[in-house]
């Protein structure tokens, strides 16, 4: 599962110098009009790569998918998300890249990425329409467009984040409260910890920038307008603001919060298998979480967390605590999570156009990937069946559900779309600093080197 999606600034400046062999890849399909110009295949095969969805929830939606194109075959291959940007771009340079591969739109993704990739706006254009962009919510195709306007991968499905998930059968046992502020935070960990679980468990190690989101979340408790001016370059990452931002992160580590182990590795596999394990009552992760209320779903990951005949737990989501006391809560933030991008060079664009249209441009392919409830809608109009979908516990769940779904696509806050790859890497960095006791610097020269190591950018903010 993804969800840090992004390079690092050294690795997306090789991948660029990589690209320039690649960019303009295609052949006779681009040189004729791109993708559009091929006919959609009813045979063939196609591979797909990604970060995410889990592979059993990809399986469905090629389940789904053959049951219109039976003789299409789809191979899904599923990466941790450091390992698929490291493979992606010698294997697509090598010309051993597979048909399909994923796409974000954040930290310059659409460039980065999207040299070796098709324009996909002459598919959309034949499937929807001249008004194709209309059939899509949340500004989800600007996001995935490259800074020369090409459309580069087609969304499946939006993502929000800020808020956390919590194991309601673990609070339970506790006697313990779902934590809305600071103090009622550090009570509930001292609840959770008195019946000897883990109260909330989060991944810092690395270079994934999950961490991110929960600087983002505790900047919004602070001043819900600061996050996206800093990263914007309307305000700096050394502003007070900022300063308080490392100071809350220090004091939950101090107060329990944060547990001891939270820099010995990332949050997947770290923090992902402790929740899912049950050996922690709270996670921060998006809206992707939100297939593990699903009852197969929830025994496969327990399963893929190493646990034996597993028993599914509660899981629900939960706002973030206003952990500044100012009352201003976190709000949430999103964007499209990601689409997928057709390799320009593949053998079989005819059938991964298929497979593409298919996933994201039909209501039946989006009715597919909403049911597995691990995405937002792209397309307008496609909401979850909820007879097709088996929830843990349906009475106590669904309700919170849909209501972290008309939350979720009501933000106005991106996530990381508009945040540059040099500012995510600074605020992990600066995370990790004040989280390791072993390094003794101030909070302000920690700030500091945020500022300096950040680039501004501007990318999709409209003047």
């Amino acid at each position: 599962m993804a969800t840090s999606r992004y390079t690092k600034a050294a690795a997306a400046a090789a991948v660029m110098t990589l690209c320039l062999a690649a960019c303009s890849g295609g052949g006779d399909a681009q040189e004729e009009g791109g993708a559009a110009a091929v006919e959609a295949a009813e045979s063939g095969t196609v591979t797909w790569w990604g970060w995410t969805p889990d592979t059993p929830v990809a399986e469905r939606y090629i389940e789904e998918f053959n049951k219109e194109y039976p003789d299409i075959e789809v191979t899904y291959r599923n990466f941790e998300n450091v390992d698929f940007r490291t493979t992606l771009a010698p294997a697509l340079d090598s010309g051993e890249g597979p048909d399909i591969f994923n796409l974000s739109p954040a930290g310059g993704s659409p460039d980065t990425w999207g040299g070796y990739a098709l324009d996909l706006e002459p598919i959309a254009q034949d499937v929807l329409g001249d008004d194709y962009e209309s059939a899509f919510g949340g500004g989800y195709l600007d996001q995935l467009r490259d800074s020369e306007g090409r459309l580069v991968s087609m969304p499946l499905g939006g993502m929000a984040a800020g808020f956390l998930w919590y194991n309601a059968d673990i609070f339970e046992e506790a006697g313990a409260e779902v934590p809305t502020d600071y103090d009622s935070w550090v009570k509930a960990c001292e609840d959770i910890a008195a019946i000897g679980k883990g109260c909330f468990t989060m991944g810092a190690g690395g270079s994934d920038t999950f961490p991110s989101e929960m600087y983002h979340s505790i900047a919004n408790s602070v001043d819900p307008e600061w996050f996206i001016k800093a990263a914007t370059g309307q305000a700096k990452w050394d502003d007070p603001q900022g300063i308080e931002v490392l100071q809350i992160i220090s004091d939950m580590r101090d107060d329990g919060i944060i547990a001891s182990n939270v820099l010995d590795s990332t949050q997947y596999p770290l923090a992902n298998e402790e929740f899912m394990r049950g050996d922690a009552a709270m996670v921060q992760m998006g809206f992707w979480y939100t297939q593990y209320a699903g009852a197969e779903s929830c025994v496969a990951a327990m399963e893929a967390a190493a646990v034996s005949n597993p028993e599914c737990f509660v899981q629900l989501p939960a706002p973030f605590p206003d952990v500044a006391g100012k009352g201003n809560g976190s709000v949430y933030f999103g964007e499209v999570d990601y689409g997928l991008a057709i390799n320009a060079d593949s053998p079989n664009i005819a059938a991964a156009k298929t497979f593409l249209t298919w996933m994201t441009m039909t209501k039946t392919g989006q009715q597919n990937v909403v049911n597995a409830i691990d995405l937002l809608p792209a397309l307008q109009g496609v909401t979850p069946d909820w007879d097709a979908i088996e929830l843990v516990d349906n009475e106590v769940q669904r309700p919170a559900i849909e209501q972290l779904m008309k939350d979720s696509t009501e933000t106005t806050q991106s996530r990381q779309w508009q945040t540059t790859e040099s500012a995510l890497d600074a605020i992990i960095l600066a995370i990790q600093q004040v989280l390791d006791p072993t390094v003794d610097r101030s909070l302000e020269d920690i700030a500091a080197d945020m500022e300096a190591t950040a680039e501004d950018s501007t990318v999709g903010v409209e003047d």
